[in-house]
């Protein structure tokens, strides 16, 4: 057994190194040659283009189904010591080659080697963390507002694509790269979550991909509040999350039962937070008006967001007046197309 892996191994090597030039080539010598051979055989039925192409094929595939043959002596020795082992090593050659392509195409896909510049409209998901990144993706596949292009993983230190059915992998030896995010079609992306393993990594992520000058959302998590503060001291449109453990842990503590509000507010399941946008071609509509259209549709209008400032403004007044263009924050069982609310009839007066 150890002497057939050197030599399968051996044979694959060299079949790597001959490019489809020379196969292509040695199968025209061969099939010319082959045809040359049973014409001065005196084969005449195998001389037709169509008739010698299926015997060809027939016999290199080792097929053989024996309705075409050659019918003299001398016809049977050239195809037995000329057409049949030249045909079937060319026709092994190409498979050969072929899998090799195919299978290197997949591991490249699988060891993060492969571009994806042609992405549109797509995730780029930067770090991974195991179960955590995993539920990430599942939580973005999920929505379907934002899984039609698919997700593209950027990682360092990670061997093999964890999660090959699902996401597509680039892998890098340093987030701080910034050349290395082109293969992930980094300009082209409709958002990028950047969730490394640590702070360091994690801003040197968010400088690399604000040098590309990306047009998409960009949400960046970090542990300490002094570096996303710096995050947004040279970026205000980055959105940055920090952990809301103490946080969540107060405010249980002084209000019974307020973790499981905010879990069912940004869970999967049940009533979930969502956004949309008013239509840049909308009039001004009014707070309360807005509030009541979302009754309409079974969810509850919790505030907006304009582009002047990057704090959300929650339960405004009714006579509050929201501007085209501006992000509207909700709950609801299922995400609301924004088409159906009513908007000339909420213009404010």
């Amino acid at each position: 057994m150890i002497v057939l892996g050197k030599l399968y191994r051996s044979l694959r090597g060299h079949l790597r190194r001959i490019g489809w030039g020379v196969v292509a080539l040695a199968l025209a010598v061969h099939m010319s040659a082959s045809w040359l051979l049973l014409a001065a055989a005196g084969e005449a039925k195998l001389l037709g283009w169509d008739s010698f192409v299926y015997y060809y094929v027939t016999t290199a595939s080792t097929i053989g189904y024996g309705d075409l043959s050659p019918g003299s002596a001398a016809g049977r020795w050239v195809a037995a010591l000329f057409v049949m082992p030249g045909a079937i090593a060319l026709f092994a050659s190409i498979l050969a080659k072929t899998s090799a392509g195919l299978l290197n195409f997949w591991r490249r896909h699988q060891v993060g080697k492969m571009s994806y510049e042609d992405m549109r409209g797509h995730t780029v998901l930067i770090g991974w963390h195991g179960r955590e990144s995993q539920r990430l993706v599942q939580l973005l596949l999920a929505d379907t507002h934002t899984d039609d292009e698919g997700i593209v993983l950027v990682a360092e230190g990670v061997a093999e694509n964890p999660l090959p059915d699902q996401i597509r992998f680039v892998a890098v030896d340093s987030y701080a790269d910034c050349g290395e995010y082109e293969r992930a079609a980094l300009a082209t992306a409709a958002r990028v979550i950047v969730h490394a393993a640590d702070d360091d990594r994690s801003l040197a992520a968010v400088f690399a991909v604000m040098a590309q000058k990306p047009s998409a959302h960009i949400v960046a998590h970090f542990e300490s509040a002094a570096v996303a503060q710096l995050v947004r001291s040279h970026y205000p449109h980055v959105e940055c999350t920090r952990p809301l453990h103490v946080d969540v842990i107060a405010r249980a503590a002084q209000d019974a039962g307020s973790s499981l509000v905010a879990g069912e507010w940004l869970g999967a399941g049940g009533p979930t937070q969502f956004s949309l946008q008013v239509p840049a071609a909308a009039a001004p509509v009014r707070a309360g008006a807005l509030a009541a259209a979302f009754r309409q549709e079974a969810a509850l209008w919790i505030g907006y967001r304009d582009g002047r400032t990057s704090a959300p403004v929650l339960n405004p007044p009714d006579h509050v007046e929201i501007a085209p263009g501006t992000l509207l924050y909700y709950l609801a069982d299922a995400r609301i197309d924004g088409a159906r609310l009513p908007w000339a009839s909420l213009a404010a007066d």
